[in-house]
């Protein structure tokens, strides 16, 4: 399984480049400016909130990205499913139709998705205000399909500094103490190319020498 996610992260990689690319420029930031989201200072790292509704490999590209935060700042944060964090903050993602609380942002009106409605593969990433009781901030990744959030995530983790090439290439990690996102709706928009994957055969030798 391990081996499935990875190869999903590789394809998003290499077709990265020749997808329709919107936020070409870094979303993270090691210093905080008015605004900002935290993801982790040194008062640790922002929960993760995720619903049980949604895709199993939704639920499984967050935990990636649950240690992957660990991996850049040594702080791990806590992974909530439907249950509501201690904190005036949290991260949270699912899919759209499919996730019970990103339905529940839509409906009162905390989010717009026109921009993702019956999009192929594409997610947008943007701070909340005020989106659920006894949270004061939220940074939401919302996908427009399954495949769309997951690329999200994935997307997040490559912009804090987890390099995809870190499973097949060994790529070391850059730590971070601190790691902010900058306001505003970050998204790559939909990929240039519908059906995206690789040709084993046509990698080699670069995948096996």
């Amino acid at each position: 399984m391990k081996i499935v996610f990875a190869l999903l992260f590789f394809v998003y990689l290499i077709m990265s480049a020749k997808a329709v690319v919107i936020d070409s420029i870094s979303y993270i930031s090691e210093t905080k400016s008015e605004g900002d989201f935290t993801i982790s200072n040194s008062d640790g790292s922002a929960p993760l909130l995720v619903s049980s509704t949604d895709f199993p490999g939704v639920k499984r590209a967050f935990k990636d990205l649950q240690e992957d935060i660990f991996k850049v700042t040594g702080k791990q944060p806590e992974l909530k499913i439907d249950t509501l964090p201690f904190s005036s903050t949290v991260i949270i993602a699912g899919t759209l139709g499919k996730s019970v609380l990103i339905d529940s942002l839509v409906t009162k009106g905390a989010v717009d998705t026109s921009g993702l409605t019956g999009k192929w593969e594409k997610f947008l990433t943007q701070t909340v205000k005020d989106p659920l009781p006894g949270i004061d901030t939220a940074l939401v990744i919302i996908g427009s399909d399954k495949r769309g959030t997951i690329y999200g995530i994935y997307d997040l983790s490559e912009q804090m500094g987890v390099s995809p090439w870190y499973f097949w290439a060994d790529v070391p990690i850059r730590t971070r103490d601190n790691i902010y996102v900058k306001p505003g709706i970050h998204t790559k928009g939909e990929p240039a190319v519908k059906y995206r994957g690789i040709f084993i055969n046509d990698e080699n030798p670069a995948l096996s020498g």
